[in-house]
């Protein structure tokens, strides 16, 4: 997709690595102002200076309130202003019921919905004054919505919650001019997931994929420049699927037993 985002301010947290850089990316190519947010400021930083002109990198914690609000702040202190915000960060829980502790539990929501909530609620009069309105795009899952995956109990009930706030938030701040959608994405070949399931599992589970192959970051892209685009100003309160037909066929080609295994032996270890 070809859209010219010249001069947008468009802010994206869990921007350090893997899909959230990968977004950061298409959306600087495009001629946005970036500001990339990560809890581990380095790969951020590195990654913003490998982008170049207006990009930024700011150190944010997203299951603190007040990292969300000072990173909504920080973006406006060096673009004068936040356009566009894609929530892509998730400190990720892995494993089923009575295998995930209080903390990693509450992490984990507070990571993916609870964030949500606060970088809308801060960045609401911003997005309202977007020159063609504001939009707020959340990174879900087709996990806890449309498919259930072994041992992602938590992960999947966290991005259900996220899935129900872009759904009433989309409503509660329309009036304002401002958009929220979520998109869905199976597995992407991130770096998390290049971790959990290494290069053969991934490769294996790809071939099990109805599409033939994982996703890429890339791909994730692609649907946050149309959201985020004026192409999108009459779809609100949408989620878009995008894995593959993963959903359409969950037992095709042994899937759930590669991701069973793999995430059965990260549980026990």
């Amino acid at each position: 997709m070809s859209e010219d985002f010249s001069g947008a301010r468009v802010l994206v947290t869990g921007a350090g690595r893997g899909l959230g850089k990968g977004v950061a990316e298409a959306f600087a190519a495009a001629g946005a102002k970036v500001m990339l947010g990560s809890r581990t400021l380095e790969p951020a930083e590195a990654a913003a200076a490998a982008i170049g002109g207006a990009a930024r990198a700011f150190r944010c914690d997203v299951t603190r309130h007040e990292d969300c609000r000072a990173l909504v702040e920080a973006t406006v202190a060096a673009f004068g202003g936040v356009d566009v915000i894609v929530h892509c960060a998730a400190d990720i829980p892995h494993g089923g019921l009575g295998h995930v502790s209080d903390e990693k539990l509450e992490s984990g929501l507070a990571s993916i919905a609870k964030a949500a909530w606060w970088l809308l609620d801060a960045a609401r009069p911003h997005l309202a004054a977007a020159p063609g309105g504001g939009r707020f795009i959340a990174i879900g899952s087709v996990n806890g919505t449309a498919t259930v995956v072994p041992n992602m109990t938590a992960y999947g009930m966290a991005k259900a919650a996220l899935l129900a706030f872009v759904r009433g938030a989309a409503v509660d701040v329309v009036a304002e001019g401002i958009t929220v959608n979520a998109i869905q994405p199976g597995l992407v070949a991130s770096d998390n997931a290049l971790r959990v399931l290494g290069e053969d599992g991934l490769a294996a589970y790809g071939q099990t994929v109805p599409v033939g192959r994982a996703g890429t970051p890339a791909d994730i892209a692609h649907a946050c420049l149309f959201f985020a685009s004026p192409k999108a100003g009459y779809v609100t309160g949408a989620s878009l699927v995008m894995d593959g037909g993963s959903s359409l066929a969950p037992g095709h080609g042994g899937r759930g037993d590669i991701l069973q295994d793999r995430l059965t032996a990260q549980v026990e270890h």
